[in-house]
């Protein structure tokens, strides 16, 4: 339902929405959930008088999802770091933990199948045990607040943007310890080596093993004495055993006969020599750091693919405003987001 052109909201608009600051929020975070005509049906349903169709959706989305209002709010700080606890304590000033995790993912277009950069930042204080309503399931692991940003394209595009953001939280809360988990990417390497040279680098665990249990599991042909094998120089990786762990390569290298597994266990050492830097596990563990990419992991499938890798979807054009509308909410800026809307409408501040 659009509004009249006499209407208050319509005289000082920037743009030609005829909609009241308020559904075009609804408008924008229904859009980022669902595809647009399944989000219009579904805000019709719950709000009979908005009469808004999917077309509108998505040119809202696209007309805010490139301002540069909205990319403000993206690399703006969402969360910051209460410190007054040590204060009221007389406690030791420890530094907080920003930590800094970035992946891709695969999302179908018209030029094939490509990479989706996506950027998480989270304090460990946002590291919680959370119950379950399943009796005798343990307590697990969730973060209550994260920053993101996403982007269909270059990786340095990508990282630009996403070392505005960094740069912000560095801003606002000093001596900030950055620790930066990844896989084995090797734009994300570089990225890390020439930009955050002060950062803790770790390469997550789960991959640093899993290279290890193809290994393994390509040179022993006992899955009893595979298992065995894996579960033994795993945990010689994660107490900081490298050398050992690879020795115990090179000698399983040399019992083997097949050519493939030779260059399987070279490949595997090349890997590990390169990445030994950012392999020192014990002593991450013992800072109290986290070793695992799961919270980027997750950010790959619940803001990208979740919205954009549906059955029979594929993008020409529009990918990246949704993917910002998407870190937006996702990123609970929904205030600020409001607030640019107000501005789109002429207003001094959100209705």
């Amino acid at each position: 339902m659009e509004l009249a052109k006499t209407h208050r909201y319509v005289s000082q608009m920037q743009h030609n929405f005829g909609v009241s600051p308020l559904l075009q929020s609804h408008m924008l975070e229904f859009g980022s959930e669902l595809p647009f005509e399944r989000s219009a049906q579904l805000l019709n349903t719950v709000l009979p008088s908005a009469q808004v169709c999917a077309s509108q959706s998505q040119r809202l989305t696209e007309y805010f999802g490139k301002l540069e209002q909205v990319e403000e709010v993206l690399t703006s700080p969402g969360f910051d770091f209460d410190l007054s606890h040590q204060a009221k304590a007389n406690a030791a000033p420890v530094a907080p933990i920003l930590y800094v995790e970035t992946d891709g993912g695969h999302i179908r277009t018209d030029e094939g199948f490509r990479e989706t950069k996506v950027g998480r930042l989270f304090g460990a204080h946002h590291l919680v045990k959370i119950s379950s309503d399943n009796e005798g399931v343990e307590l697990r692991m969730a973060l209550t607040k994260s920053d993101y940003i996403a982007q269909l394209g270059s990786s340095t595009d990508f990282t630009q943007r996403f070392d505005k953001l960094i740069a912000a939280h560095l801003k606002q809360t000093l001596n900030l310890q950055l620790v930066a988990i990844s896989d084995g990417a090797e734009w994300i390497a570089r990225w890390l080596a020439t930009k955050h040279t002060d950062a803790v680098m770790i390469l997550d665990f789960y991959h640093a093993t899993k290279h290890l249990a193809d290994f393994a599991k390509a040179a022993f042909s006992d899955d009893k004495a595979c298992s065995s094998w894996i579960e033994t120089w795993s945990k010689q990786l994660l107490e900081g055993q490298l050398d050992r762990v690879i020795e115990a390569i090179v000698d399983k290298k040399n019992t083997c006969k097949s050519q493939h597994v030779k260059q399987q266990a070279d490949s595997l050492i090349k890997y590990y020599e390169h990445n030994r830097y950012r392999m020192k596990y014990h002593e991450y563990l013992a800072a109290g750091y986290c070793i695992g990419s799961g919270a980027i992991e997750s950010a790959i499938s619940t803001l990208v693919q979740q919205r954009c890798k549906l059955v029979g979807q594929r993008w020409t054009k529009g990918l990246n405003a949704v993917l910002n509308m998407r870190a937006v909410f996702k990123s609970h800026k929904r205030e600020s987001l409001r607030n640019v809307i107000a501005l789109k409408m002429g207003l001094a501040r959100a209705a």
